[in-house]
């Protein structure tokens, strides 16, 4: 027990401690930092988990993207950060690669730091889904309730490219599917009733898909040069398909025959041994099952058979007699624009003739231009283009 005089002589010191205690305690309160909140998002869906949202209950804005450029995929987790808050209540929304958006209301991120999307006590189907075909599969569905339920699309925003593998997760307690392949060209092939469970692989080959009927179409090479490559694609498709000639050639005056499937609308491509190529977009080939390869063809009106080239009068032809080649040939109706490059990729070697049809199919007179390769041009005004003769430029 201290004695009365210490304790008149210490009270003034402690009341001051005290006071300066109790003034400086919701300074240091409310000088404290808030918590960095963290949270675990996990995806046990089968679909790709695109845009993840996290908000104030009931806000009027759920703010941003909290994956940014990343996804979820199925069965991964997501961490994500909030950054420092004291708020512990939060909406999260998840948005599905199929636009589908699930959400979780009112989560409490301080009690419970994994936030669970789909049923994790579901099995998991891991099927790996080839695509031997030589087109890209666009879409994917799998439904165990048949053709009326397909559902999302599988694939999201990717695709299985030509050869390729994708690999489909699907979180059910069924195991018969029917699944559904959808390619670029708007096709589809079905195959129904596959057991998942007993087999975890499925091909696409486009084997099933109905033939589409067989044309035959000829080329006659009526250009200055031998054809190295032709190919012949539906217009529709995004690739051009094997090269029609093989191992051969079409030299110049040969034809060649090749048996093309498909509707009728086509693109052809031909390639010269100088690397040069030329097309021609959305051919009939119903209308025109031979094709002449002659200079300007790609710009032609209308493609022709090659039977004026039979004809009484003859077609005429023009040959470099000068000391250059010839890069460019232009036949127009007389006093017209020279329109089209006739020669296109090619040139007209020293010595050498070349086919030049008239410009309109009523008319035989033309204004004939020839360039030669240093820029020099010689004309030629209102020749007979049908009279069969042979015209020397030099």
């Amino acid at each position: 027990m201290l004695p009365s005089r210490f304790r008149r002589m210490i009270a003034p010191a402690l009341r001051t401690l005290l006071l300066t205690l109790l003034a400086i305690g919701p300074a240091m309160a409310q000088g404290q930092q808030p918590p960095n909140r963290e949270f675990t998002v996990q995806n046990e869906t089968d679909l790709i988990l695109r845009e993840l949202y996290v908000a104030p209950p009931n806000a009027a804005d759920r703010g941003p993207d909290r994956l940014g450029a990343d996804t979820v995929a199925p069965g991964a987790n997501f961490r994500v950060r909030l950054g420092r808050t004291r708020d512990c209540v939060f909406d999260v929304t998840a948005i599905y690669g199929d636009g589908t958006e699930e959400a979780r209301r009112r989560v409490d991120l301080c009690r419970n730091q994994r936030v669970v999307f789909g049923d994790p006590g579901l099995p998991t189907l891991d099927v790996t889904v080839a695509n031997r075909s030589r087109m890209v599969l666009r879409e994917l569905y799998a439904s165990a309730r048949g053709p009326s339920a397909w559902g999302p699309d599988r694939l999201g925003a990717t695709v299985i490219e030509a050869d390729s593998e994708f690999r489909m997760r699907l979180r059910s307690r069924d195991c018969v599917f029917d699944v559904r392949a959808v390619y670029e060209d708007d096709r589809e092939e079905v195959k129904e009733r596959v057991d998942l469970c007993a087999n975890r692989a499925i091909t696409f080959d486009r084997s099933t898909l109905p033939r589409p009927p067989s044309r035959t179409l000829v080329f006659l090479n009526r250009h200055v040069s031998t054809v190295q490559e032709v190919y012949v694609s539906a217009s529709t498709e995004s690739d051009w398909g094997p090269d029609r000639l093989g191992t051969t050639t079409l030299p110049v005056g040969g034809e060649s025959t090749t048996a093309v499937e498909g509707e009728c609308e086509m693109d052809i491509r031909v390639v010269f041994p100088n690397g040069g190529a030329e097309e021609r977009r959305e051919v009939d080939i119903c209308a025109n099952p031979r094709i002449v390869l002659r200079p300007g063809w790609v710009a032609m009106e209308e493609l022709d058979d090659g039977s004026a080239a039979t004809s009484s009068t003859g077609a005429t032809r023009v040959r470099n007699a000068g000391r250059l080649p010839v890069v460019e040939i232009y036949a127009a109706p007389p006093g017209a624009p020279r329109g089209e490059d006739r020669l296109g990729a090619d040139i007209l070697p020293i010595g050498e003739s070349v086919e030049v049809g008239p410009p309109d199919a009523n008319a035989c007179a033309a204004d004939l231009v020839v360039v030669f390769r240093d820029g020099r041009e010689v004309s030629r005004l209102g020749v007979d283009l049908c009279s069969g003769e042979e015209i020397e430029v030099r």
